[in-house]
């Protein structure tokens, strides 16, 4: 058989003499660059997307440590701290602990909720004898 040069051999792929790549490889190249770009981008949203539910938590965790903050001291049936948001909720719910009228122990639970995630829940105790001793300034 003939090549198309007038030179007698196979007709085949032609062997590549080193001067450069084929378009075959260019091709593997730019489809594992693309994979890879995807990959990038979608670890970086993740990272995004992770870093805000942090910031989220970590307000919800300083308006919780406030309100609780603020209820020790306050017989409050609703919440008493400045929301970082309006569109969060808040709702205080008190039991008596000791059961015994009139309440010396007071447990209260608060349940805080932004708009787009999950909530955060605090307990915490009031003894009310203490609390008053400490705010006439005198002990237990």
């Amino acid at each position: 058989m003939r090549r198309h040069d007038g030179t007698a051999g196979r007709a085949g792929p032609r062997v590549r003499d080193g001067n450069g790549l084929s378009l075959v490889e260019v091709l593997v190249a730019l489809a594992i660059l693309a994979l890879a770009l995807l990959a990038w981008v979608s670890v970086t949203g993740a990272l995004a997307r992770a870093e805000r539910a942090s910031e989220v938590r970590r307000e919800l965790a300083a308006w919780m440590r406030n309100e609780l903050r603020l209820q020790r001291s306050a017989r409050a049936l609703v919440c008493l701290a400045e929301p970082p948001s309006p569109s969060w909720s808040c709702r205080v719910e008190r039991s008596c602990v000791d059961g015994t009228p009139p309440c010396e122990v007071e447990a209260v639970h608060v349940v805080m909720v932004p708009p787009d995630g999950p909530g955060l829940a605090g307990t915490t105790a009031v003894w009310w004898p203490l609390q008053r001793a400490a705010v006439s300034g005198a002990g237990p």
